[in-house]
C-alpha cells in the first residue's frame, strides 16, 4: 500500500462531519427561497392586474363631451347681422310696446266708462230724492204764503176780536222753519275726487254744475230767512198770548184753539210792526218757492238727459 492510499482514520470522520455540517445550512435556506419566490409571484400578479385595469380604463374611458349635444344660441352666431335684421328687431320691439300701450289704454277707458256710468246711476238716485224734497218744500211754501196773506187780512180787519182762533192758528203756523237738505253725495264725490272729467257729455256736466250752483244759492238765501223769522218771533211774543201758543202744540203738529182767544195787546204800533215783519217773511217764502220750482224743473230735466245719454231708461 502506498502512502497515498494510506488514509488516516480520522480523515473520513472529519469529512463525514463536514458533510453533515453543510446539510443543515441548505435545509435552513429553503423556506427563505420559497418565501422570496412567492413574494415575487404576488408582485408580478399585482403588477399584471394593475396593468390590466389601466388598459381597461384607458380603453373604456371616453370624454363626456363626445356624447354631448352642443346647442348654439342665436346670439352666439359669429356672422355679422345685416341692417335689415336690426330693423326687424327694432320694429318687433316697438310693436310689442305699442300694443301693450293700446291694451292698457283700452282697459283704462273701459274702467273709466264703467265708473262714469255708476256715477250717473248714483246721480239719478240723488235727483230723485231731491225732487221729492223740493216738491214737499214748494207745497209748504205755497201753504205758508196763503197763511201769511190770511193773517195780514185778519190783523187789519175791524172784526179781529171775532177771529181769534184763526189769528192764533196762522200766527203760530208761519213761524216754524222750512228747510231743505239736498242729497249731494254724487256731486261732492265728483268735485272732490276730480272725476268730473269722466263725464264725456258736456251737456250733462254743465247741467250738473248749474243744478249744484242753483242749490247752493238757495241754501245761502235761507240764511236771510233765519234772521227774518227770528225777528217775527220776537214781535209775536209781544202781540200774542204765549200761553195760548203753548196750548196749541200737539206732538209734531199745531192745533187751532177753539175758545176764540184774544191778542195780548191791541197796540196799533206793535201790530203794524208785526205786519211789517210778516211781509218780509212772505217775501222769503215766495223767493224760496220760486227756487224750489226751478230746482225741481232742473232736477227732472237733468235726470231725463242722463237716462237718455246713458241708456238708463229702464233702470
Amino acid at each position: 500500500m502506498s502512502k497515498e492510499e494510506k488514509i488516516p482514520e480520522g480523515s473520513d470522520k472529519v469529512e463525514g462531519e463536514g458533510h453533515k455540517e453543510e446539510n443543515p445550512q441548505t435545509t435552513t435556506n429553503l423556506p427563505s427561497a420559497k418565501a422570496s419566490d412567492q413574494t415575487s409571484t404576488e408582485q408580478k400578479e399585482a403588477s399584471s392586474l394593475q396593468q390590466s385595469l389601466t388598459e381597461l380604463q384607458t380603453t373604456n374611458y371616453q370624454p363626456q363631451t363626445e356624447n354631448m349635444e352642443v346647442h348654439k344660441h342665436p346670439h352666439h352666431v359669429m356672422h355679422k347681422k345685416k341692417w335689415t335684421e336690426y330693423l326687424l328687431e327694432f320694429f318687433m320691439l316697438f310693436l310689442a310696446v305699442f300694443l301693450g300701450f293700446l291694451a292698457e289704454y283700452q282697459l283704462e277707458h273701459v274702467i273709466e266708462h264703467q265708473r262714469e256710468k255708476e256715477y250717473m246711476r248714483s246721480m239719478i238716485e240723488d235727483l230723485k230724492s231731491d225732487s221729492t224734497m223740493l216738491e214737499n218744500n214748494a207745497e209748504q211754501r205755497r201753504s205758508r204764503i196763503k197763511m201769511i196773506d190770511s193773517l195780514v187780512v185778519l190783523l187789519s180787519s175791524s172784526n179781529l176780536n171775532e177771529k181769534g182762533n184763526d189769528v192764533y192758528f196762522f200766527g203760530r203756523s208761519i213761524s216754524p222753519p222750512t228747510n231743505i237738505f239736498p242729497n249731494d253725495r254724487t256731486i261732492q264725490q265728483l268735485k272732490s275726487s276730480g272725476n268730473l272729467r269722466l263725464i264725456k257729455h258736456k251737456d250733462i256736466s254743465n247741467s250738473i254744475m248749474a243744478y249744484d250752483q242753483k242749490m247752493r244759492q238757495t241754501l245761502f238765501e235761507m240764511g236771510d230767512e233765519v234772521i227774518i223769522r227770528s225777528a217775527y218771533r220776537q214781535l209775536a211774543r209781544k202781540v200774542f198770548n204765549t200761553t195760548v201758543f203753548h196750548g196749541m202744540l200737539a206732538g209734531d203738529s199745531i192745533e187751532s184753539p177753539s175758545n176764540n182767544p184774544q191778542l195780548y195787546t191791541t197796540d196799533a204800533a206793535l201790530i203794524n210792526e208785526l205786519i211789517g215783519e210778516i211781509q218780509y217773511l212772505k217775501r222769503i217764502h215766495q223767493a224760496q218757492w220760486i227756487r224750489s220750482k226751478e230746482l225741481l224743473t232742473q232736477a227732472k230735466q237733468l235726470s231725463d238727459l242722463i237716462k237718455k245719454e246713458y241708456h238708463l231708461e229702464n233702470e
